[in-house]
C-alpha cells in the first residue's frame, strides 16, 4: 500500500505543470472585422494601417455627430401656423449606440422634384461584410446607372419617379439577398447550413428579372412617340439601298423590269424628288412600261398630284401615361393608341373589351375611328391610374 502511493506520488511529481491562459478576444474589435463592419474595404491593408484608417474613420465620426448635434440645437422651435411653439431639442443618444449606427441616408432631390430612393445603407454594408469584398456597394453603384438612365429618359417627371420608385422596390429585394449571401467557402467550414445561406441563383433570377423589365421600359419610351418623329431622310436612304440590292440581283438573280420599278415604289414614300432621280436614270436601261405603278407616281410626282407620301400622325389625345393619335394605313383610317411604359393586364383587359388589339406593325393598341370613344380615353389616366 505504501508502495503503490509512493509510486502515485512520484508520477504527480513527472507531470507537466498546466497552466489555463484565458485571454478574452472580440474578432471584431480586430481592425479588419471593424472596418468591415463599418462597409469600408481592407483590401491591401497591413494591421498597422487598418488600424490608422479605422481611427481616421471614428474621427470623422466623431465630428459628423458633433455637426448634428449643433443643428438640433439651433433648431428649438417649430412654426405651426401663426403659433410659435418652443421644442426641446432630441436627447442624444449614447456614443456606443451612435457608432453602431449606419449614418443617416437622404434621397437626392434634383431641382424638378424627381427623387431617386436610396438603398438601404445597412444592406449593403452586410453584402460587403458577407463577400469579404465590395458586393454591396457594386449593387449600389449598378442601382444608380440604371436611375440615371431613367432620368436621361424623354418622359415627364411623374413618370421618372414612378419608374424610379419601381426600380428602387425590384432592387431592394435584390439587394436583401445580396445581403444574406454568404459563401458556402465560410459557411461550411463554420459549419453553417451552406445550402440555406447560399442565395446565389436568387440574386441572379431576380437581376434577370430587373433587367428585362427595364428594356421593356426603354423599348416602350422609345416606342412611345415614334410615330411623330420625322425620320425619312434615314428611311429613304434605307429604301434607296433595298432598291439597288434587288436591281443588282442580290435578292433575286434576274429581276424583270416590273420587279426593278416595283421595289423603286417604296423611296417615292420618304423622298419623291429622289425617288424621280432613281427612275430617270433606270429607266434609260430597263425602259419602265407606262402602265405600270412606278410610271404612274412619276407622272403624279411631276405635275405635282402625289398624294402617296409618308402617311402622318394626327394627334388626338396625350398625357404623360399615353398619346392617342389618328393615321391612314394601308387597311384605312384607325386610331392607335401607346402608353409611355406597359399597362397591366387588367388595363389591357379593358381595352380588349373596348374592341382594341394590337398592331404590331405600328406597335400600338389599334382601334376603327368609328369606334374610337373619346372619353374613355381621355379617363384612362383617372380611373385606371394603377394598371399604368
Amino acid at each position: 500500500m505504501k508502495r503503490k502511493q509512493t509510486i502515485e506520488a512520484e508520477q504527480a511529481e513527472l507531470q507537466p505543470i498546466r497552466v489555463k491562459i484565458d485571454i478574452k478576444s472580440d474578432l471584431r474589435k480586430r481592425p479588419y472585422g471593424l472596418l468591415e463592419g463599418a462597409g469600408l474595404s481592407t483590401r491591401g491593408l497591413s494591421p498597422r494601417e487598418a488600424w490608422s484608417e479605422w481611427n481616421e474613420y471614428r474621427k470623422a465620426e466623431r465630428e459628423r455627430q458633433k455637426k448634428e448635434k449643433g443643428k438640433r440645437g439651433k433648431e428649438k422651435t417649430l412654426r405651426r401656423g401663426n403659433v410659435i411653439s418652443s421644442v426641446a431639442p432630441q436627447k442624444a443618444l449614447p456614443q456606443k449606440t451612435v457608432a453602431a449606427l449606419p449614418a443617416p441616408t437622404v434621397s437626392p432631390i434634383r431641382s424638378d422634384g424627381v427623387k431617386i430612393p436610396e438603398l438601404n445603407k445597412s444592406q449593403i454594408q452586410q453584402a460587403n461584410a458577407n463577400s469579404h469584398f465590395d458586393r454591396g456597394t457594386g449593387s449600389e453603384r449598378e442601382y444608380n446607372s440604371y436611375a440615371a438612365r431613367i432620368m436621361a429618359m424623354d418622359i415627364s417627371d411623374g413618370k421618372k419617379q414612378q419608374l424610379l420608385d419601381e426600380l428602387h422596390k425590384r432592387w431592394s429585394k435584390m439587394l436583401s439577398y445580396q445581403a444574406q449571401w454568404v459563401p458556402w467557402t465560410v459557411a461550411g467550414p463554420a459549419r453553417y447550413n451552406s445550402k440555406r445561406l447560399d442565395k446565389g441563383d436568387k440574386v441572379m433570377q431576380t437581376g434577370a428579372e430587373i433587367s428585362d423589365w427595364f428594356d421593356r421600359v426603354e423599348k416602350s419610351v422609345r416606342n412611345s412617340k415614334r410615330q411623330y418623329e420625322d425620320n425619312s431622310a434615314s428611311e429613304a436612304k434605307r429604301a434607296e439601298e433595298y432598291f439597288k440590292r434587288f436591281e443588282s440581283g442580290y435578292i433575286f438573280r434576274n429581276p424583270t423590269s416590273t420587279m426593278v420599278a416595283r421595289a423603286l415604289e417604296g423611296v417615292a414614300v420618304h423622298d419623291a424628288k429622289r425617288y424621280t432621280e432613281l427612275y430617270e436614270e433606270y429607266d434609260k436601261k430597263y425602259h419602265f412600261r407606262k402602265n405600270t405603278s412606278a410610271a404612274k407616281i412619276y407622272e403624279e410626282i411631276k405635275a405635282g398630284n402625289f398624294n402617296g407620301g409618308k402617311k402622318t400622325a394626327e394627334k388626338l389625345h396625350e398625357t404623360e401615361n399615353l398619346n392617342a393619335y389618328r393615321k391612314k394605313i394601308d387597311a384605312g383610317e384607325r386610331v392607335f393608341m401607346k402608353f409611355t411604359t406597359r399597362p397591366k393586364q387588367q388595363l389591357v383587359y379593358a381595352l380588349k373589351k373596348r374592341g382594341w388589339h394590337w398592331n404590331s406593325n405600328e406597335q400600338a393598341w389599334s382601334v376603327p375611328v368609328s369606334k374610337y370613344d373619346e372619353e374613355f380615353v381621355k379617363g384612362i389616366d383617372e380611373r385606371y391610374k394603377k394598371y399604368l
